[in-house]
C-alpha cells in the first residue's frame, strides 16, 4: 500500500492496488477499511483476528473494517491484489447476506476449485474496479454511478467466497493448520455472537457459555483482535443495526423488540454512543446519500 492508494480511497470511497504487504510483516495492523484480498502469486502465513492461515495463489480473503492482521512470513514471489471500500459500500454489498453467513465467510482464505475460470472471474472483477477508477478520474460527476457498480462488484466477490466456502471445508482448514486453544476459544466466541447477539450482549453470558472467566475471555480477544470482548460484541451488533436501518423498513420499535433492548430511548443512546448518530439521523443520512 502507499499514500496514493489511501488518497484515492478517502476521495472515492474505494480503491485497489497490488502489493507484497511488506509493511504487514511481523507487525500487527488493524484494518481501517473493509478489504478484499486476492493472492496473485507466491504464499504467505497470516494471522487474522486470531486465526492462523496459509494464503496461497488463487485464494481470496474478505476482512471487514477492524480486523487485526499480521503477516508472519511471505515467499519472495508473493503478491496480492486488494480492494478497500468504505463502510457504506461494504454494508450495501453485504445487505442480502445473513449475519451468520457473513461471519462464516469473512477473515478466512478460500480458493474454491482453483480453476482457471474461477481465477479469471476474480481477475476480471479487479480489472473492472480499475476501469471504474479511470472513469472517475476523467468524469468525476459519475461518482454515484461508479459507487453503485463497486457495490455490485463487492457483492460478486462475496457471492464467490460464499460458493468457495461450500467447496472448501472450513473444519479441514483448521485441522490442517492446527489451532491453539486460545484461537479455538476465539472462534467459538465469534460463533456464539452470531447466534445470540440479538438477545445477549454481556461478556458474562459468553464467558459462561465457554466455561471460562470474563477475564480470560478478554485476554483471548485482546490477543486475537486487540479489542476486549465487549467491544467485539458491540461492533458486531452495531453493524447489523446499520444494515437493518439502511436496507429494511423495520421501525425503531421493531428493532427494540428484535434486539431485546429495554426501550427506544435505550437503543437510541446505545447506537449514538457507538456511531455518533441517532437512529433517525443515521437512517435519514443514508437515505439522502442513496439519492445523491
Amino acid at each position: 500500500m502507499n499514500n496514493h492508494y489511501f488518497e484515492k480511497l478517502s476521495k472515492q470511497g474505494f480503491s485497489t492496488i497490488t502489493s507484497a504487504l511488506q509493511q504487514f510483516i511481523r507487525h500487527s495492523y488493524t484494518l481501517q477499511f473493509t478489504t478484499f484480498f486476492w493472492c496473485q502469486g507466491g504464499e504467505a502465513i497470516f494471522t487474522i483476528d486470531g486465526h492462523r492461515f496459509r494464503f496461497v495463489q488463487g485464494s481470496t480473503i474478505i476482512c471487514p473494517k477492524g480486523s487485526n492482521i499480521t503477516v508472519h512470513d511471505i515467499t519472495s514471489d508473493f503478491s496480492t491484489r486488494f480492494l478497500g471500500v468504505f463502510e457504506d459500500i461494504w454494508l450495501a454489498a453485504r445487505c442480502s447476506f445473513s449475519p451468520e453467513m457473513i461471519q462464516a465467510i469473512t477473515c478466512r482464505p478460500y480458493k474454491g476449485l482453483g480453476t482457471s475460470n474461477e481465477q479469471a472471474f476474480i481477475s476480471n472483477i479487479f480489472k473492472q474496479v480499475e476501469i471504474i477508477e479511470d472513469e472517475l478520474r476523467y468524469i468525476p460527476q459519475e461518482s454515484d454511478y461508479c459507487r453503485k457498480n463497486i457495490i455490485l462488484l463487492a457483492n460478486a466477490l462475496l457471492l464467490y467466497v460464499q460458493h468457495a466456502q461450500e467447496v472448501a471445508s472450513n473444519e479441514q482448514i483448521k485441522k490442517d493448520l492446527g489451532i491453539e486453544d486460545k484461537e479455538k476459544i476465539f472462534l467459538q466466541f465469534r460463533d456464539l455472537i452470531t447466534q445470540h447477539f440479538r438477545e445477549e450482549r454481556s461478556v458474562q453470558f459468553y464467558a459462561d457459555k465457554l466455561n471460562i472467566s470474563t477475564r480470560y475471555l478478554n485476554s483471548v480477544c485482546q490477543r486475537a483482535a486487540e479489542q476486549n470482548a465487549k467491544n467485539i460484541i458491540d461492533r458486531y451488533t452495531i453493524v447489523e443495526l446499520q444494515v437493518a436501518l439502511m436496507y429494511t423498513h423495520k421501525t425503531f420499535q421493531e428493532l427494540v423488540n428484535e434486539y431485546h433492548f429495554p426501550d427506544q430511548s435505550y437503543l437510541n443512546r446505545y447506537f449514538k454512543r457507538h456511531t455518533g448518530y441517532s437512529l433517525s439521523e443515521f437512517r435519514s443520512r443514508r437515505a439522502l446519500a442513496a439519492t445523491i
